[in-house]
C-alpha cells in the first residue's frame, strides 16, 4: 500500500510570507517526490502561482483557486481539485495556501473528513503572523485573521528579524490567549518553516491552564464514555491545584442551550475551589463555542477551533466524586440532544 499524502495549511493574513515559505519548501523539496501546492488568490492573475512554479525542482504541480475565498466562492473548485489530486496525482506532499482573507478552519474540517476517509493525512496547520501586524491582531482580533490562529496547530512570527521587543510581546500575548495551547511556537524568518512545525501533530490530552514543573506527577488518563463514543478523562496534580480535562470526539455535537445554563450554576455552586475553567465545543457546523471562567463569571466567544471538543477545570483541592459525576453529567446531558 503506497502511503498516504501529508497535508499541511499553510495560513496567515496579506503579507505575511505564506507564498515566501511555500517557495522555500519546493525549492528545498526532495527532486523524486511528487508534490502539490494549491494557492488561493483573490484575482485571478496567478501571479503568486507562477512564483512558487519558478522555484519548485523535481516532480510539482501548482494548482490555482481564484476569486475570492476558497472555502466560499471558491468552495466547489477547491473539492474538485482535491479529488482530481488525490485521485490521479497522490502526491507525496500536499500543500494549501489559503487567501489571507480565507476562513482556514472550514479548509481544515475538509481535509479531516477526507483524513477520516484514509485519503491523506493532515500534518499541521501553520499560521504566520506578521511581526508588523502583531499589536493590531491582539487588539482589534480581527474576525478573519483571528479564526486563522485559533485553526492552527503551529503559530509562527514572521520577519522575526523586524521586530521590536514590544510586537514580540504582543505574538506572546496573542498565543497565550488561544485555547487549546499551541503545539508548538516559533518564527518563520524569511520563508524557512522550523521542519517541527510541519511535523504530524497528535491529539494527545495537554493540560494548558496549570503549571507543570518537571516534578510534576504524570496525568492519568481514562476512558469516557459519551453519546455512544469514547472520549478521555485525564487528571493531574501539580503545584499544589488538581486539574481535570475532558477530551471529547469531534463526531459530537454539543447543545449551548443546555451547556451555558447548566455550566453557570456550576460554576457558582464550586467558586469556592474551582480556580479556572475553559473550554471549546462544537455546536453545530459553523463556530466552535469558547468558554472561559477565572473567577468573573462565564464568558463565550466563538472559536475557530473545531478539531474536537474539550474542557479543562483547575481546582484549589482534589476533585471529589461528587464534583466529577457532576461534569460527567453535564457533558453527556449536552452532546448530541437531538439523538435522544
Amino acid at each position: 500500500m503506497t502511503d498516504l499524502t501529508r497535508a499541511h495549511v499553510i495560513t496567515g493574513s496579506f503579507g505575511s510570507g505564506k507564498t515566501t515559505a511555500i517557495r522555500r519548501l519546493m525549492a528545498h523539496k526532495p527532486a523524486d517526490e511528487m508534490w502539490v501546492v494549491i494557492l488561493n488568490e483573490f484575482t485571478d492573475a496567478g501571479i503568486d502561482a507562477l512564483n512558487v512554479a519558478q522555484s519548485a525542482r523535481g516532480n510539482y504541480d501548482v494548482r490555482l483557486v481564484a476569486g475570492g475565498c476558497m472555502c466560499c466562492v471558491g468552495e466547489l473548485e477547491f473539492g474538485k481539485q482535491l479529488r482530481d489530486i488525490l485521485r490521479h496525482l497522490r502526491p507525496a506532499r500536499l500543500l494549501i495556501e489559503p487567501s489571507g482573507a480565507g476562513h482556514a478552519a472550514d479548509i481544515v474540517d475538509t481535509l479531516a473528513i477526507y483524513e477520516s476517509q484514509k485519503a491523506l493525512e493532515l500534518d499541521s496547520v501553520v499560521c504566520l503572523v506578521d511581526s508588523q501586524d502583531a499589536a493590531h491582531l491582539l487588539a482589534a482580533r480581527p474576525a478573519n485573521e483571528w479564526s486563522q490562529i485559533q485553526s492552527a496547530d503551529a503559530l509562527l512570527l514572521s520577519k522575526p528579524d523586524l521586530a521590536n521587543p514590544a510586537q514580540r510581546q504582543a505574538f506572546d500575548d496573542i498565543a497565550a490567549a488561544q485555547y487549546p495551547a499551541k503545539s508548538f511556537l516559533g518564527s518563520c524568518s524569511h520563508g524557512e518553516l522550523p521542519e517541527a512545525a510541519l511535523r504530524k501533530f497528535d491529539r494527545a490530552p495537554r493540560f494548558s491552564l496549570v503549571p507543570k514543573p518537571e516534578s510534576a506527577a504524570l496525568p492519568v488518563s481514562c476512558a469516557f464514555d459519551i453519546g455512544g463514543l469514547i472520549g478521555t478523562e485525564t487528571q493531574l496534580q501539580a503545584l499544589g491545584y488538581w486539574a481535570v480535562q475532558w477530551m471529547l470526539p469531534r463526531e459530537l455535537v454539543f447543545a449551548r442551550a443546555i451547556l451555558e445554563p447548566r455550566l453557570s450554576w456550576i460554576l457558582e455552586a464550586d467558586q469556592g475551589w474551582l480556580r479556572r475553567m475553559k473550554g471549546v465545543f462544537r455546536t453545530g457546523p459553523g463556530p466552535s463555542w469558547l468558554v472561559n471562567f477565572q473567577g468573573r463569571g462565564l464568558a463565550g466567544e466563538d472559536s475557530a477551533f473545531r478539531r474536537d471538543s474539550r474542557i479543562e477545570i483547575v481546582l484549589t483541592a482534589a476533585p471529589t466524586a461528587e464534583l466529577l459525576s457532576t461534569w460527567r453529567t453535564l457533558l453527556r446531558d449536552a452532546a448530541n440532544p437531538a439523538r435522544g
